[in-house]
């Protein structure tokens, strides 16, 4: 009982803060053009508002509510689906950093979270923190066998807060949607909780440990990469042992170059290893910015920080290779073709206008060979052109997009000359065929054969089940009626009108007979005045809501 009070009062404190950051940066228009901004803001402040249009403030006070607005501001920047471009724009500059802790405080969350101190574990430890974010702090050490690692450990509490402000962000996220039923195509409550999911998951480095093990199985043989190992002995929900990569930063061409390695076969390793995750394994890096990518000896690349990961279904792979095929082709209808797969609608009505609106794009680089053309970006540009139809595309497909324009980034930056859409031409074929070999023609044939012959094996059995249960009296049929909500909150405000008049109308009458007798008189009349002061605040309700 105690914890849920406790819990209530910390929502109703975060809450408030939430309200008065919204506030303070002017976010709704009536805070900063009405006359009540003055009550809120000062003019000093108004002033410093008007410097920074709607977006912008919108993202300064993501930055100041915190880590879990910050990861959910960086997760809407690559949903078009959602949100404007100018918004996303905006967000895309959101920075996961945050305040330090104090490296003593890390020490001895480290040494709690292993359940011994320090030295019996480590070697060395140096305490000065490699790098700090808003959910942990990662520390460079060395085990007693000699091997240098790095440990991730997250922040204390950091799991109560980011649960309190899901509450709230749920909570909000349902208030909105329901005030405005324009919204409910965009499912903003199921945005939320979908972005708790993966938040959750990210609290656990258990989850990141799994992604590098099964990473790794990936890329065993494979000797242009190095997947870092993980100290499995030492990992639990709060601390993460792994091993510590000694690298160059891909984006440092200069030391780079000093330290004899190619910058384009680099680029062309880099590329390689992204495709063969994305085309062989179906499992990628959702973040290969040069932050999170290693050079080490030999132009082997390592990648670093598996908190996100993306998967990919089979026919997400079909779309892929046949967008990438229609796009090296410059074949706007089969690009649209692939589009339309991936969201669901073969049989979209306007797939003629869509279709023209992709001619149009590629039109714009008409005069350009397919090695200078940006395929990161006319594909973002594709999916883009299909929200603004309406359709929607999973969410993994946006991890796909993100991590493909991240990598030809890359590439681009250390071989401006690489071609990138020739290097994924034959990984877009061999998918293609594969999906088109008779073998697996013959199969997907054979399985549908047994999904008919089950369903006429078990069509007696169903239809004399339900035949007994007809005569059993237990067949019952549900019918779900749309569109009545707004009718069926109407009649239960109304009822809730009526009863507190009724309420009010009995305190009256009973008000009168206690007036009666003199003995308790004062007691008749704050009977009535409490009866007053209910009617009075019912009669404004109505009022406002334009009832009479």
């Amino acid at each position: 009982m105690f914890s849920k009070i406790g819990l209530a009062v910390n929502e109703i404190g975060r809450a408030r803060e939430i309200v008065g950051i919204v506030v303070k940066y002017g976010l709704s228009e009536w805070v900063t053009t009405s006359g009540l901004g003055k009550f809120f803001i000062s003019k000093k402040r108004l002033a410093r508002l008007e410097r920074y249009n709607q977006w912008e403030r919108i993202r300064m006070a993501v930055e100041e509510l915190g880590p879990t607005f910050i990861k959910f501001g960086q997760i809407l920047a690559d949903r078009p689906d959602i949100v404007p471009e100018e918004l996303r724009s905006e967000l895309k500059k959101l920075q996961d950093e945050a305040q330090p802790m104090s490296d003593e405080l890390a020490m001895k969350e480290i040494e709690k979270e292993l359940g011994r101190p320090i030295g019996e574990i480590f070697r060395e430890f140096d305490s000065n923190r490699l790098a700090s974010a808003s959910m942990a702090q990662t520390y460079r050490a060395v085990l007693l066998n000699g091997e240098e690692v790095c440990v991730k450990i997250q922040r204390p509490g950091i799991d109560k807060k980011i649960e309190l402000d899901l509450h709230l962000m749920t909570f909000f996220a349902g208030r909105t949607q329901r005030s405005n039923p324009e919204m409910e195509a965009i499912n903003i409550v199921g945005v939320v909780k979908e972005f708790g999911k993966t938040i959750k998951r990210e609290l656990d480095f258990r989850h990141e440990a799994a992604n590098v093990v099964r990473f790794g199985h990936c890329f065993e043989n494979d000797p242009d990469i190095k997947v870092p190992k993980i100290y499995s002995q030492y990992a639990s929900q709060r601390i993460l042992v792994e091993e510590f990569v000694r690298g160059i930063k891909v984006s440092d061409l200069e030391n780079l170059l000093k330290t004899g390695n190619n910058p384009e076969i680099i680029a062309r390793n880099a590329v390689r290893l992204v495709f063969d995750q994305i085309f062989t394994h179906g499992f990628f890096h959702a973040d290969p910015h040069p932050g999170n990518l290693f050079v080490l000896e030999g132009n082997v690349l390592s990648f670093i920080d598996f908190g996100m990961m993306g998967s990919l279904r089979p026919e997400h792979l079909n779309f892929l290779g046949q967008y990438v095929l229609g796009y090296l082709d410059r074949d706007a209808h089969y690009m649209t073709e692939a589009l339309l797969r991936v969201s669901g609608k073969r049989n979209f009505t306007r797939s003629k206008d869509l279709e023209f609106q992709i001619s149009e794009l590629l039109a714009h680089y008409k005069y350009l060979s397919i090695d200078e053309m940006d395929f990161g970006r006319i594909m973002n540009e594709s999916v883009d052109i299909l929200v603004r139809y309406g359709l929607r595309i999973p969410a993994s497909i946006y991890l796909l997009v993100k991590a493909l324009m991240a990598i030809e980034r890359v590439a681009v930056v250390l071989n401006p000359k690489i071609d990138f859409a020739h290097e994924m031409r034959p990984y877009a074929i061999e998918l293609m065929a594969r999906q088109y070999n008779p073998k697996q023609i013959a199969k997907e044939v054979f399985d549908s054969l047994k999904e008919y012959y089950k369903l006429i094996k078990e069509f007696p059995s169903d239809l004399n089940e339900i035949i007994y249960k007809i005569k059993e009296g237990r067949f019952k049929t549900q019918i779900e009626v749309k569109g009545i909500e707004p009718l069926m909150e109407h009649i239960d405000s109304a009822s809730n009108r009526v009863a507190i008049a009724i309420v009010i109308a009995a305190l009256i009458i009973g008000a009168s007979i206690i007036s009666q007798w003199e003995q308790i008189r004062w007691i008749g009349t704050i009977v009535f005045g409490l009866a007053g002061i209910f009617g009075f605040w019912l009669v404004i309700k109505l009022f406002r809501k334009n009832k009479f």
